[in-house]
């Protein structure tokens, strides 16, 4: 099977830093000569340098590969290198008559990080739920979420599927689960809308009561709350608890990261008002702040939203995040377990892309950061092993 255009960018971008190996060479080569155009050989000589050979054939593959669609992500500008547009129809195609001719002349070639070319996938709607009975059911991954209240349905009114007729099935408390590389939304019985990110856990009711409506979380979700309101007229509180926190909601939209293996939970406040809760104050959250509580004590601090709701937008977004936070993002997304060899490096990777994209978008970022890595695509984990 060919690469796809993601695979030839990346190879293109490692052909022009000069870290390309013969095998890869040869993916490239044969890429091009899938095309039904005809076939030009580019004769070289021992009097050319390397560096002067792989500057002219690049400036030849990019007059020929013509710019008429761009890549569905968003990408990062590559150092030394032009910003690549691709057209998936047949075009002009250069035969690479080099790769031979490069594996034996270089006295020292550079070792490039060992790829593999691997389908290896983004993440997409996957989720299980646990029943009042303690039954689980896989949910279709063809649909977005569902609606809970006295009979489960998926968001287009479906009924979900082999509930029985035991009352208790839908009643008390149920869990809707997201794995690694997996996203979900369930509405509550109150209207209110929740977006599980991968690898987190809702627990909610059935049904709220009158005087309260009480939810716990571990991982990560974003909440849109519908405002709910007693027979006096006086709103009922939402509250979200997680390990570390709780926080006390009056009809608002938020993002709450609760990983336990991050040790501290964040509460991003995207419109409405918050309290958060934790083991010795409760501190009220303006729009554009976020409260981060870890070993009991919470602070506060303004953020950028669009940073930590990117994910719910489909996107990755980078920026002001520690090289170990995105890993640790990347990873549950695409099912990967993050290996560092040799401690975490002192990079980072800035700017933002979109999540529906294949493993290899991962790889040419970490190309760009100069980061030096091994890729077990059988193992699902990606070895981190320092700065180049």
């Amino acid at each position: 099977m060919l690469p796809d255009n993601q695979d030839i960018a990346h190879l293109v971008y490692k052909f022009n830093k000069g870290i390309i190996s013969p095998d890869e060479l040869r993916v490239l080569t044969d890429w091009y000569n899938s095309h039904d155009d005809e076939q030009v050989t580019i004769n070289t000589s021992r009097d050319e340098m390397p560096e002067q050979l792989k500057s002219r054939i690049l400036a030849g593959l990019l007059s020929k590969v013509a710019a008429e669609q761009q890549l569905p992500i968003k990408t990062f500008p590559l150092r030394r290198s032009p910003k690549l547009r691709w057209i998936a129809a047949a075009a002009a195609v250069v035969l690479l008559g080099f790769g031979t001719w490069m594996a034996s002349q270089y006295e020292k070639p550079v070792t490039p990080p060992a790829v593999t070319m691997t389908s290896i996938g983004p993440g997409g709607n996957k989720a299980t739920l646990t029943l009042g009975d303690h039954r689980t059911i896989e949910l279709s991954d063809a649909q977005a979420g569902i609606v809970a209240g006295k009979q489960i349905t998926y968001a287009n009114g479906v009924p979900v599927e082999d509930l029985g007729s035991e009352k208790n099935a839908e009643s008390g408390m149920l869990s809707l689960h997201t794995p690694r590389g997996g996203t979900y939304k369930i509405t509550l019985a109150d209207g209110t809308e929740v977006w599980l990110n991968a690898a987190s856990t809702i627990k909610y009711p059935s049904q709220f009561v009158s005087s309260e409506r009480v939810v716990e979380l571990e991982g990560e979700a974003y909440f849109h709350v519908k405002a709910a309101y007693g027979k006096d007229g006086s709103r009922i509180p939402f509250r979200v608890i997680s390990k570390n926190q709780q926080v006390e909601v009056l009809g608002t939209q938020f993002n709450m990261n609760a990983y336990p293996e991050h040790g501290s939970v964040k509460t991003t406040l995207v419109e409405g008002k918050v309290a958060v809760h934790d083991q010795r104050n409760r501190i009220t959250l303006r729009p554009d702040e976020q409260a981060v509580t870890n070993s009991g004590k919470t602070t506060i601090k303004p953020v950028n939203v669009e940073q930590y709701i990117a994910w719910r937008e489909g996107k990755f977004n980078f920026d002001s995040r520690s090289f170990e936070e995105t890993m640790a993002e990347i990873g549950r997304w695409y099912d990967l377990d993050i290996v560092y060899e040799n401690g975490i490096p002192a990079a980072e990777l800035v700017g933002d892309a979109y999540r529906n994209q294949k493993i290899s978008l991962v790889l040419r970022l970490l190309d760009v950061a100069e980061i030096d890595y091994q890729l077990d695509a059988a193992r699902r984990k990606l070895i981190i092993k320092g700065k180049k």
